[in-house]
């Protein structure tokens, strides 16, 4: 029986004080995919010279990865910038962005 894949929500600091909201199973990797400013690497990022991983945290399934991502993405610069500093782990950031199951 195959296990299905855990899924990370992660951001990136990009120089020009952005930060990139992406999920993966292995951010590590996708920070490379990232870094190489070649596809599969998000469009998005490849005007970056710097690209730091700045948070990671496991989520489970895509589908609930894909749900954070789109809550994440809305947040204001500051909240986000705050969710880095706290380093939130997941029953917190489900609560911070008030989706507690």
């Amino acid at each position: 029986m195959n296990k299905a894949p855990v899924y990370c929500l992660y951001l990136l600091y990009c120089d020009q004080d952005f930060l990139y909201t992406g999920i993966a199973i292995d951010p590590e990797v996708r920070l490379k995919q990232h870094r190489s400013k070649k596809p599969p690497g998000a469009k998005f990022t490849r005007r970056f010279k710097q690209l730091e991983l700045v948070y990671q945290v496991s989520v489970g399934s895509r589908a609930r990865a894909q749900n954070l991502e789109y809550h994440i993405k809305r947040l204001s610069k500051k909240d986000k910038h705050w969710l880095v500093k706290q380093q939130l782990s997941m029953a917190d950031l489900q609560q911070f962005l008030g989706l507690n199951d």
